[in-house]
């Protein structure tokens, strides 16, 4: 097993709290499985919702999605999604807009 510990962070929003459903049946029944499937080393994702605890003036993105990866090549992985990207199921319930996405790679140190 790979010793290097890492995490792709994947903060994304609905259009509209009428498509957040739909958004989630998406997001964990689609796309979770074809980003598990194209990048190799990960071993967890969980998902997560903004607390309306949350400091004011902090961007407003809803959800954050952490994929656990075991690998010892963080770029390759990263490569992986880039290179399967354009083949990933779309949904016109996720915000390009207002809150677009945004992933952020990690290792541990």
């Amino acid at each position: 097993m790979a010793d290097h510990n890492a995490m792709l962070l994947a903060w994304s929003s609905p259009v509209d709290d009428a498509a957040a459903d739909e958004f989630h049946e998406w997001y964990e029944g689609t796309h979770v499985p074809e980003v598990k499937a194209a990048v190799p080393g990960i071993v967890d994702v969980r998902r997560y919702g903004l607390n309306d605890v949350t400091a004011e003036g902090t961007p407003a993105t809803r959800f954050l999605a952490i994929y656990e990866l075991k690998t010892d090549d963080l770029a390759g992985a990263a490569r992986a999604l880039g290179a399967a990207a354009g083949r990933f199921t779309p949904t016109k319930t996720m915000d390009f807009a207002g809150e677009p996405p945004v992933l952020q790679w990690y290792d541990a140190r």
